[in-house]
């Protein structure tokens, strides 16, 4: 188990940038010691609150933090999480995203008429073609072109078979039934990701984002008990605990206060969106 983590800061910490403002110099010096560039800063907290997600950049130097004030940090950097969500830069990367999400339409099926042609082209084409190799092939090898130009003649004349039920009227309605149902379909999806992702309105993505914190930092044992095993690894005494999620070990972590503090600022935010 790696050393102490602390968690909400730094999901805050990774916005601490954002357009038109200045960085708090706490906040500057803290990305600085995680080594988080502006760009990455941008992206990641993007990233995370468009995937309910909790990566945490620069990990292995978040060790450099004093514990005493890691808490503290949630409050500071959490206002500008704040701040970024509402900047024009956040809505831009929010719509681009929505757009992404978008579902698409049905694709329009083709009259079998109009495939019936195409594949009476396709297979014509691939008979010429053979004849042609076969010209070009040596005397003793044109024998063996006889056998796929019958196969691909014979499939040819199938197509203008009447009894052929792959191009008839049926198939032709079968198909617009079922596209009308792919159309009535995409209908509702439509609706259900216009409610998902309101036009211009990241505020349901951010709260999702929120929820998911606090129902995974949620229950901690904050005494539960660890041990050196023989490979110098620290575990878990109770095992049950060892299979717990990745957040769930890292609230733990990060210690009470902090995650506490995380909660609470959480909390207050989630309560302003709704």
């Amino acid at each position: 188990m790696k050393k102490l983590l602390f968690v909400f800061a730094v999901l805050f910490l990774a916005s601490g940038f954002y357009t038109g403002k200045l960085i708090d110099e706490r906040a500057k010096t803290l990305l600085q010691k995680l080594k988080i560039s502006e760009d990455n800063a941008k992206m990641t907290i993007f990233s995370e609150i468009s995937s309910a997600s909790f990566y945490l950049p620069g990990v292995r130097e978040l060790k450099s933090v004093a514990l005493s004030d890691r808490a503290a940090q949630v409050e500071v950097i959490g206002k500008y999480v704040k701040d970024f969500t509402t900047s024009d830069d956040f809505k831009k990367r929010y719509n681009e995203y929505r757009e992404s999400q978008k579902p698409s339409p049905p694709e329009k099926p083709q009259a079998m008429a109009e495939v019936k042609q195409q594949n009476k082209n396709d297979l014509q084409k691939s008979i010429d073609e053979m004849r042609k190799s076969k010209k070009e092939a040596a005397s003793d090898q044109q024998a063996m072109y006889d056998e796929t130009i019958k196969m691909l003649e014979e499939q040819l004349k199938e197509i203008d078979n009447p009894d052929n039920p792959m191009y008839n009227a049926e198939m032709d309605n079968m198909l617009q039934q079922s596209y009308q149902a792919q159309l009535e379909q995409h209908k509702n999806d439509i609706a259900e990701w216009e409610a998902k992702y309101p036009n211009n309105n990241p505020n349901l993505l951010i709260k999702t984002w929120l929820q998911s914190f606090l129902n995974q930092s949620n229950q901690i044992d904050f005494n539960a008990k660890t041990a050196i095993d023989d490979k110098g690894r620290t575990l878990f005494v109770k095992q049950d605990y060892e299979g717990k999620d990745y957040m769930w070990k890292l609230c733990f972590r990060a210690g009470k206060e902090t995650t506490e503090a995380a909660r609470k600022f959480a909390q207050t935010w989630l309560s302003e969106l709704k």
